[in-house]
């Protein structure tokens, strides 16, 4: 079947899954993951909106009717405090192996300019509506002995995509996966720029070995997917028809736009992808952030429920998410609708409902963490958020999983008992379950600025790769930990970074990191300092 060519029909007008009630003006779930088991039942993962200083939160919702009703939505996942993921997390993606659900997501700490520099993270949970548990960099989530008894939290996450190019780029994110004979296929979407300031705007591939349970620290990269036609070419949501023997990927293109499409891709080998049909017919103008039904490995077949989902409306932040039934049909040669309009669908707001709770959470800002001293006490405080993310306060709140040999928690008092950290879960009486992190310091211990200085400089990777092909603009960073238990990352002159001690002949560096290629293969060593802290990295560059 390779030479035969497919393309994707949208089979009915759809219905709105989700909707702002009327009296928000604001309100979205954007990006759908959805999981269809059979003819009749599925689940599906929205990005939400996030509240107290967060973007984006996860939804999750469940259908056994083939669409027509769906289960009320819950919050499922959100950042974690004083992390890699702190500012969010965005653009579900949610497959299932090896008895675990994962989902992949996107994430910064870097949240000015409407969040730059992301990199793609990933959790899992025996259950689509959790709890999860993160993948740290060495396992999954986090385990402690206490004489109490063993204690596992959600885990502070590392990137299992690391984007190294200069930080006030978009980065690299929004991930999709298929597994086909046990291997894990993992897209996502790269923007970045060369160092002639063009800009390179792709969808990346890479795998890993499914039987693996710990495959993240064993990705491959396997290069470019597809080059993204324009900034207005979405992320790919990539599914393996059984039926044809082709990966098929959803995007959408022209993105918040009066001409706004589905683009659809196809690929044999599911390495590198061609666009093979364009789609306006039946669907809603100003679309974006679209995603495609698949099974627990994201295969389709012939007679499974089929739905796709994607964003809408003309107002920023007020969109509806539609769902379609589709299919998938034979077809030579390119499918094109771009003689046809989208259609001028109007976001209709449902009707306001009584609210009920999606999601609790301490009430204090990011990094969202408490810190006390040694001997301190201090109250604390949940909320719980409707469906409109409205706050109400969380009464009767119980707590349980944490180490009390670091604190002791009375009703909502906590007490500092000695120097270190510890989670601890919040249990409310419907159900709902939060994590918050406490930090205990020294009883003298200076949180002000006035004194910072670096304590410790770690590095975030080995290697710099550079292909001459592509001449990535690359930004050598840091950890740094700081006397006020603050942290960053950081490549900037003005935080008293510096770089010395490289070749020349190979690449430059500035002052704020950002390195390139002068057109010569070869390998050359970049010292990276910062006080009295120096961090080695290796800067390759390739040919291809």
């Amino acid at each position: 079947m390779k030479n035969m060519g497919i393309k994707l029909v949208v089979k009915d007008e759809g219905y709105d899954v989700y909707a702002p009630m009327e009296h928000q003006n604001w309100g979205y779930r954007y990006g759908p993951s959805i999981m269809a088991y059979d003819g009749k039942r599925a689940d599906a993962w929205f990005a939400s909106p996030g509240a107290l200083g967060e973007a984006d939160w996860f939804t999750y919702r469940h259908t056994e009717d083939g669409g027509k009703t769906w289960t009320d939505e819950k919050v499922v996942l959100t950042p974690t405090a004083d992390s890699m993921d702190l500012f969010s997390v965005c653009d579900p993606a949610v497959v299932k192996f090896g008895g675990y659900y994962y989902i992949g997501y996107t994430s910064t700490i870097f949240t000015e300019g409407g969040g730059v520099c992301n990199n793609a993270f990933v959790a899992r949970s025996k259950n689509p509506d959790g709890p999860f548990e993160k993948w740290t960099g060495d396992g999954w989530g986090e385990q402690r002995e206490t004489p109490d008894g063993e204690l596992r939290w959600m885990g502070k996450p590392a990137p299992i995509i690391y984007f190294d190019g200069d930080s006030a780029a978009w980065g690299e994110g929004e991930p999709s996966f298929v597994v086909l004979n046990d291997v894990l296929y993992i897209y996502y979407t790269k923007t970045s720029k060369r160092a002639d300031g063009s800009r390179i705007s792709q969808t990346l591939v890479a795998t890993a070995d499914a039987t693996d349970e710990n495959w993240p620290a064993n990705i491959r990269q396997r290069g470019v997917a597809a080059e993204r036609a324009s900034g207005g070419n979405d992320s790919f949501d990539v599914v393996y028809s059984e039926e044809f023997g082709k990966f098929i990927a959803i995007s959408t293109d022209l993105r918040f736009t009066k001409d706004s499409m589905l683009a659809i891709y196809e690929s044999n080998n599911g390495l590198r992808f061609r666009r093979c049909c364009e789609l306006r017919d039946k669907i809603g103008y100003m679309c974006h952030n679209s995603g495609i039904s698949g099974d627990e490995l994201h295969h389709i077949k012939k007679k499974d429920l089929k739905l796709l989902g994607y964003a809408y409306g003309d107002k920023w932040g007020f969109w509806g998410t539609r769902f379609h039934e589709y299919d998938v049909v034979k077809h030579y040669g390119k499918y094109s609708e771009l003689d046809m309009k989208a259609v001028e669908r109007p976001v209709i707001p449902k009707p306001k409902r009584e609210p009920f709770p999606i999601n609790v959470m301490p009430e204090v800002t990011p990094p969202r963490f408490y810190k006390l001293r040694e001997g301190e006490k201090k109250e604390i405080g949940f909320v719980w958020f409707d469906s409109a993310y409205l706050r109400y306060k969380a009464e009767n709140v119980s707590f349980y999983n944490y180490d009390k040999s670091i604190i002791d928690i009375n009703g909502m008092t906590v007490t500092a008992k000695h120097v270190g950290y510890t989670y601890a879960n919040a249990k409310t009486p419907d159900g709902f379950d939060a994590e918050i992190l406490i930090y205990v310091y020294p009883e003298d211990f200076d949180f002000s600025d006035t004194n910072k200085y670096p304590v410790s400089v770690m590095p975030v990777q080995d290697t710099y790769k550079i292909t001459l092909k592509e001449n990535e603009r690359k930004q050598l960073r840091v950890l740094v930990q700081y006397s006020n238990g603050t942290w960053a990352e950081t490549g900037k002159a003005e935080d008293g970074v510096v770089y010395y001690g490289y070749n020349e002949d190979l690449i430059s560096v500035d002052e704020n990191g950002i390195t390139h290629a002068k057109g010569v293969p070869g390998v050359t060593a970049v010292t990276v300092g910062l006080g009295s802290f120096t961090v080695k990295y290796k800067v390759k560059i390739t040919k291809i």
